[in-house]
């Protein structure tokens, strides 16, 4: 593995790509980057922030490249079944799948997004919030807010210097 690539929204999975590279020494693009930069089935670990169950950009990488592990960035506050759905969702088998948290920068989103993210607040609190998460996400959907973190990045190290050559 040689490269990370990632698509980012609104910077969180960016970081974190960033992040990535810095303590593993890996190139690191973007994927409308890699796409001209990399040769096609390359190995790589992909990271893609989570839109509606959907880790944007993983379809297209894994059609481009040879995807040895992946990352999805959310908001949530993950729990036994994230992982699980997210490989349904995107139809990821075979290979390791990281959850990381990843926030909200609303200024950064347009009005229709920020709409959505409004009207999912509502919906979790309405429903009560289940544990300390959901009301973090709460104040994340409503105000912004950055869970980025390098220990996140801990399981993902790990498989990555396991893997190089």
């Amino acid at each position: 593995m040689k490269s990370i690539v990632y698509e980012s929204n609104t910077g969180f999975t960016q970081k974190y790509a960033h992040m990535l590279g810095e303590r593993t020494g890996l190139k690191v693009l973007p994927l409308e980057s890699a796409k001209s930069e990399l040769k096609k089935g390359e190995e790589i670990f992909f990271l893609g922030w989570i839109c509606a169950g959907k880790i944007s950009g993983y379809e297209k990488a894994a059609k481009l490249f040879s995807v040895q592990g992946a990352a999805a960035v959310g908001i949530m506050f993950p729990d036994e079944t994230t992982i699980p759905q997210l490989r349904e969702n995107n139809k990821i088998t075979g290979i390791p799948l990281f959850f990381l948290r990843g926030g909200v920068a609303p200024e950064k989103l347009s009005m229709i997004k920020r709409k959505i993210l409004s009207m999912v607040a509502k919906t979790v609190e309405k429903a009560g919030p289940k544990n300390e998460g959901e009301r973090e996400m709460i104040d994340a959907l409503r105000i912004g807010g950055d869970f980025v973190r390098a220990e996140n990045l801990d399981g993902i190290l790990a498989f990555i210097q396991g893997n190089q050559n």
